[in-house]
């Protein structure tokens, strides 16, 4: 099953860990392909007829049959186009960082698939520990099902919408394959719910606000219904963002110089370092108030959540023992196929407005119209044979084509990275609207900036009434604190920090130009770079004297 939190919290996420090296192993790095290094333009495309091919592509998807669906039918239509091409397609699942503890040995034993769906975390990560491909050349050139444009150009928003990815790596490049999910998707994912329990308990209308909600939530119990199906970990996570991400836009950029304004990239810095230094404490509205708001929802969740996984929360609500389910568009097709005793539908993560706190916006986080860094990374070893490269390469020129792409969402329930393609009609409530209009929401800092087992575990025990709040905000400060001093001291280093990765984003940008390379590289190789400066001068300036 997709874990949807963890792309998209690395997604928010990206510029805060942005290069921390050290946190990815770069230390033990091995040497980065530069930006320049391109595949012969004659040979990209080219699918060697006169040998066999068995490839290995990885994946989350085992437990999604829609996603799995979709996948498995590109598979067998390029397998029809390609008779000497076989492809294994491997679940493994994600659950308890399984995924990536797999990957992490069968790299360092030179096992691993050829092709492995990655979050954005694991992209940064085996990028920088050289594991994966950099795909910049092979983007820069046209397709066999492109019509001529380049492969990067197919994309929604082309070579810009990658530059988060790019700067979010030691290496600055682009080192995954976008093929399902694209902008426009709403961060905050949408209630599912039963309309036949909401009928029951009297719940005459969909609740549209967190103070509608709640009431409703108040009917369900009064009438004996389980309003909310939470998890231990997933619903944890996902509550306090999505209603921490309705508060305190820009909030924390009153703490900095002007100049550093109005810059996306640097806004989670910012909340960082506002966090290390005491300018957000323990005593902070925002944080206070979006505390107090989940808490107060908490009594709504079913009896003996903390102990509950994700699947287990899924079933109350497919069992019709609770009303609410908290999900994504990835499961839509799921239960579509398996809920047949009761009528449900989607509606819209509620917006909290005034008359629940005067300090919310009233409004959504405006997503990126770019893409996030999540996709499929190709394996390095592949460059030791070169027919099998392109045999790679060539079936995710023919998965990101506009044709294929069109049935792919249908099927996947999910909308596409690739340009032009068709939103499902399905995919509508899952989608931004009117109200996503905030660039920068603040949100829980100390939630944000905690470690996350720790964040999740203190919150289970506040949640369940174990310990008060005061306890609560302790562990989420020293956490916080600890978490944020790393982050900066590794930040500063000259050897696995900003200043080592400025050094090597300047080497590819002048070789790019001894290159004569294409200027949209070149400029946005400067706008990392001059991003990267900005960045490093908030933590000299405000976070350096803190560590002293």
């Amino acid at each position: 099953m997709k874990n949807c939190y963890q792309a998209k919290f690395s997604r928010q996420a990206a510029v805060i860990v942005i290069l921390a090296v050290a946190a990815a192993g770069c230390s033990d790095a091995q040497p980065g392909p530069t930006s320049g290094d391109k595949p012969n333009a004659g040979d990209t495309g080219a699918v060697p007829g006169n040998k066999k091919f068995e490839l290995k592509l990885m994946d989350w998807q085992g437990q999604n049959p829609p996603y799995q669906a979709a996948y498995d039918h590109v598979i067998q239509e390029y397998m029809k186009l390609h008779p000497n091409v076989k492809i294994e397609h491997i679940y493994q699942p994600l659950a308890n960082n399984g995924y990536d503890k797999l990957l992490d040995t069968q790299f360092v034993s030179h096992n691993a698939p050829d092709a492995m769906q990655l979050s954005g975390d694991m992209i940064n990560k085996y990028t920088n520990q050289g594991y994966i491909i950099n795909m910049e050349g092979y983007l820069n050139q046209p397709t066999p099902y492109s019509g001529g444009k380049k492969w990067i150009d197919t994309f929604v928003g082309g070579e810009a919408s990658f530059l988060q990815a790019k700067i979010s790596n030691r290496f600055g490049v682009i080192s995954f394959v976008p093929v399902d999910g694209g902008p426009g998707l709403a961060d905050n994912r949408p209630f599912f719910y039963n309309k036949d329990l909401l009928k029951k308990a009297g719940v005459a209308e969909v609740p549209k606000t967190w103070k509608q909600f709640i009431e409703a939530c108040q009917k369900l119990k009064e009438a004996g219904i389980t309003p909310v199906a939470a998890d231990k970990e997933r619903w944890v996570n996902w509550i306090n963002q999505w209603t921490g991400n309705q508060f305190g836009e820009n909030y924390a950029s009153q703490f900095f110089d002007p100049k550093y304004d109005n810059i996306k990239e640097l806004y989670a810095t910012k909340r960082s370092i506002a966090a290390l230094t005491g300018k957000i404490d323990r005593k902070d509205p925002i944080l206070n108030a979006q505390i107090d708001l989940v808490k107060e929802f908490s009594q709504y969740w079913q009896d003996g959540w903390a102990g509950t996984g994700e699947q287990a929360a899924q079933q109350l609500f497919m069992y019709q023992k609770a009303a609410f389910l908290l999900d994504g568009n990835w499961n839509y097709g799921y239960y579509k196929e398996n809920i047949k005793d009761f009528a449900w539908d989607v509606m819209p993560f509620p917006v909290i407005t005034k008359e629940t706190s005067p300090l919310a916006e009233e409004a959504f986080p405006k997503g990126a119209s770019t893409l996030a860094t999540y996709g499929w990374g190709l394996n390095k070893d592949l460059e030791k044979d070169p027919d099998k490269l392109k045999v790679v390469i060539d079936f995710f020129h023919f998965a990101t084509s506009k044709e294929v792409q069109n049935k792919f969402v249908d099927t996947a329930i999910t909308n596409s990275p690739v340009d032009g393609v068709h939103v499902p009609e399905v995919m509508k409530p899952f989608m931004e609207t009117e109200r996503n209009k905030l660039k920068n929401p603040n949100g829980n800092t100390f939630y944000l900036e905690a470690e996350p087992t720790v964040r999740v575990a203190a919150s289970q025990q506040f949640y369940t009434g174990k310990i008060d709040k005061e306890q609560y905000l302790t562990l989420l400060e020293e956490s916080t604190k600890k978490s944020t001093t790393k982050k900066a001291k590794d930040q500063l280093d000259e050897k696995i920090g900003l200043p080592n990765a400025m050094t090597a984003v300047e080497k590819q940008i002048a070789e790019l130009e001894a290159a004569k390379a294409a200027q949209i590289l070149i400029d946005t190789k400067k706008k990392s770079l001059e991003t990267m400066k900005l960045q490093l001068e908030l933590y000299k300036k405000y976070a350096e004297p803190a560590l002293k």
